[in-house]
């Protein structure tokens, strides 16, 4: 094999970018087909230090680059539509329960292992350089800010940071969530607004929110609107 082949073969898995085919032949963790469950229009970044028969992706997923999702043979990780892991995150799905006569070394038996699917919920961003440990799954809506560590489950659009990762604000208001829902999701998949309004008074009380409802300007919705056509990705509201 030619030198020049190999630093192509090695940049382009580096860099995360694709050349038809040969991205998706040449870069093992970035093939579509190794993964248990993968949807239409997921996106791959080169290197990814995972193991694909264990992982689930819905539709309109994207993942970057140098992700690393430490997993055993009995754990799951499943990502669901419209869902973002930046560059650098770290996914433990399980966790080691310290046994006497068991050597730390060999830990990769898997003896007394607490065995998790790890799952992120829809349309949740994950930010760079951040951990989602053991118990750690992400609610619809969520953000996780980066460098954070996440140590137990997120509640719906919450915005969290640190390490652990604590609620510091929402994504959106309470109207804005019911309004975002209506685009995203079927009305039978939409969250209850009932349970809603009772996370916000308990959960997110005095709390400001960080989206808008505004666009900047038409010519950009309109380029929002052509790329959902382009890509299938139906939009209730206008239906």
């Amino acid at each position: 094999m030619k030198l020049s082949y190999i630093k192509l073969v090695l940049v382009n898995c580096l860099l995360g970018k694709s050349i038809g085919a040969f991205y998706k032949t040449h870069c093992f963790n970035c093939n579509p087909k190794n993964y248990r469950k993968i949807g239409k229009n997921v996106t791959l970044a080169c290197p990814l230090f995972v193991q694909p028969s264990q992982i689930e992706l819905e539709s309109f997923t994207r993942i970057q680059q140098n992700v690393r999702i430490i997993i055993s043979p009995q754990q799951t990780v499943r990502i669901k539509k419209y869902s973002a892991i930046g560059a650098g995150v770290t996914i433990i799905p399980g966790n080691h329960t310290p046994t006497v006569s068991v050597p730390q070394y060999l830990s990769y038996l898997g003896i007394n292992d607490v065995n998790n699917t790890l799952v992120i919920e829809e349309d949740v961003w994950v930010g760079a350089n951040s951990t989602l440990l053991c118990k750690g799954s992400v609610s619809r809506g969520a953000v996780v800010a980066a460098n954070s560590v996440v140590t137990k489950k997120i509640p719906p659009y919450a915005v969290v940071s640190g390490i652990p990762a604590k609620i510091i604000a929402t994504r959106f208001s309470l109207q804005q969530i019911l309004e975002h829902e209506k685009h995203l999701y079927a009305p039978q998949d939409r969250l209850d607004k009932a349970e809603l309004e009772e996370l916000f008074a308990n959960e997110y009380a005095n709390l400001r929110s960080i989206g808008t409802d505004s666009i900047q300007s038409e010519e950009l919705q309109n380029t929002l609107y052509k790329e959902k056509e382009r890509l299938g990705i139906v939009d209730y509201a206008v239906l």
